[in-house]
């Protein structure tokens, strides 16, 4: 796609001109006739970088631009801005227009500009940002598509708005608890190197001092110490290289499955990852449920921004067997991957035409126990890595001391 500028005469008379994306300048002919324009010039903007990016390159930080990052608050607040001046009445090229010189982010900035263009243009919005599916999901573009089919934009930009707030929420709570345990085992192992390399020398240089014969675990742990200040570059490399297979791996499409199938198996991190996913399954469908798209589209949008591909596979399975026929929850109990009380929820409100309630009540549910679990979790570790970098200094500590203990019994 290349960025085109064009001037026109349209019907009523009037000049126009404009930007849009096109393969090429006669298409975008085409589209001007097809509006009953009459073609004045067309020129391909130089210099402009694929997906409509236009002049707006300035302005979304030029270089620097690659290492800026849209955050879904960022989102969070575009959406929700652009929802309120839909439904305050103001019009779309207008509302894009204004959320443009609100951005701080010159990135998004950018991007607002290049989707006013297109907009400007002829294009739907929902074709517009659709340019950009590392800023808008999938799940974004199906709910401002069925804000534009249904005439209700303003009010599916807020309920998204909400969603993503929601999501946002429950994906930081999950990430904190899952980093909280590294963080502390980090610390931990720190504390430990570091009495290693510069407590336990001093006690070597005494005892060597002193002459007194050195049992066992005193060995072993002079052992370690030398090992750890003459030859500890070899364990970060080995840790460093062990990290970098790990990462590309994971990155594969068999890494990949393990790592998500192993999230789900652990001790009590694997039934809060279980709760989350259930969470987001029941809240992004009744959200899209509401919004009147049809129950399959949610199903597959939903397939597309679930995580775990553990989950996202069984939920491929269950559309299939929706379009064979078979009920939602009936399907989902078949799958195995989800608990009895969204299946039984599920039942509920197809039996009573009200999915998306029953569902709202599910995520709103399940989010409450993720809460709650995390709260444990943090509570529950604490004690543990005490006990865990306690028992290591302890067990250094009496190493070190026992060579002492046996030298005063000689005495004795």
């Amino acid at each position: 796609m290349a960025m085109f500028t064009y001037k026109a005469v349209t019907a009523a008379g009037t000049t126009e001109t404009g930007r849009v994306d096109m393969a090429n300048p006669s298409e975008v002919a085409d589209v001007l006739r097809g509006k009953g324009y009459r073609v004045i010039y067309i020129r391909e903007l130089k210099g402009i970088g694929a997906g409509g990016r236009s002049s707006a390159g300035k302005s979304e930080g030029g270089f620097l631009s690659r290492f800026i990052t849209v955050s879904v608050r960022d989102l969070s607040i575009f959406t929700n801005q652009f929802g309120t001046m839909l439904n305050a009445g103001l019009s779309l090229s207008k509302c894009l227009s204004v959320l443009e010189k609100q951005t701080g982010n010159k990135k998004f900035a950018g991007i607002v500009h290049s989707v006013l263009d297109s907009v400007r243009g002829g294009e739907s919005l929902s074709q517009a940002l659709a340019k950009y599916p590392d800023v808008f999901s999938s799940l974004y573009i199906s709910m401002v598509h069925s804000g534009e089919t249904s005439g209700e934009l303003g009010d599916a930009l807020l309920k998204m708005s909400a969603f993503l707030q929601r999501d946002y929420e429950t994906k930081s709570k999950l990430k904190g608890a899952m980093m909280y345990p590294v963080a502390v085992l980090g610390f931990a192992v720190l504390i430990v190197i570091g009495l290693f390399i510069f407590v336990i020398p001093r006690f070597q240089g005494f005892l060597t001092q002193l002459g007194a014969p050195l049992p066992g675990p005193t060995k072993i742990v002079f052992a370690v110490a030398d090992f750890l200040i003459h030859r500890g570059w070899i364990v970060v490399i080995i840790v460093v290289v062990a990290y970098i297979i790990y990462a590309r791996w994971q990155k594969t499409p068999n890494g990949k499955r393990r790592t998500d199938a192993g999230k789900l198996k652990m001790p009590l991190l694997g039934e809060l990852n279980k709760k989350a996913a259930m969470a987001r399954f029941s809240d992004t469908v009744s959200t899209l449920f509401a919004s009147g798209i049809p129950l399959i589209n949610v199903l597959e949008t939903v397939k597309g921004v679930i995580d775990n591909v553990i989950i996202s596979d069984a939920i491929g399975d269950i559309v299939v067997s929706i379009k064979k026929g078979e009920s939602l929850s009936a399907s989902l109990d078949r799958s195995g991957m989800f608990t009895v009380m969204v299946v039984e929820m599920t039942s509920i409100g197809e039996e009573s035409g009200s999915l998306d309630k029953m569902l709202r009540k599910v995520s709103e549910f399940y989010n409450e126990e993720v809460d709650y679990m995390i709260n444990n979790i943090t509570a529950l570790i604490n004690p543990i890595m005490m006990v865990f970098v306690g028992g290591i200094i302890g067990s250094v500590l009496i190493a070190l001391y026992l060579p002492i203990f046996q030298m005063a019994g000689y005495v004795q």
